[in-house]
């Protein structure tokens, strides 16, 4: 059996990491009644071609409700020190973060501050050994 549970490794891992920084983390969309602020994050992959590992974009969205934009900044500077240039070994996966892009997204809603941050991921895989124990080799009893 191949293991394929990368990505959705990759996710678990950018999901804690997240979540040690102020607001609510959400893979791809925050629920309706979600306190802000919050923060949204995808990861999408990038064809790089024949290179050994797999390279992502991880896009991470910050929310919040604020007369100025001091505290989405606060978030947005706790999540680059916590990702920026940081290799975080897993059981199968060897990611390392690079932040690519920071800007402000205008909201039609002006009562929202919105920032959205870019990082590049590159992750190399581990082999992950097949749980399935060998059949049993069948043994002759000798009589």
């Amino acid at each position: 059996m191949i293991y394929t549970e990368y990505t959705a490794d990759l996710r678990k891992l950018v999901q804690t990491q997240l979540s040690n920084v102020t607001g609510g983390t959400y893979y791809s969309r925050a629920p309706k009644d979600a306190s802000l602020p919050y923060k949204t994050f995808t990861l999408s992959r990038v064809d790089l071609n024949d290179l050994s590992r797999d390279d992502y974009d991880l896009q991470i969205d910050i929310w919040d409700v604020a007369a100025d934009p001091r505290r989405v900044d606060s978030i947005g500077d706790a999540i680059e020190e916590q990702l920026h240039e940081q290799n975080l070994p897993q059981t199968t996966i060897l990611p390392t973060f690079y932040r690519s892009n920071r800007y402000p997204v205008d909201d039609d809603d002006k009562s929202i501050i919105h920032s959205q941050l870019h990082f590049e991921v590159q992750l190399y895989t581990l082999p992950v050994p097949d749980p399935t124990p060998p059949p049993a080799e069948d043994q002759q009893q000798g009589g």
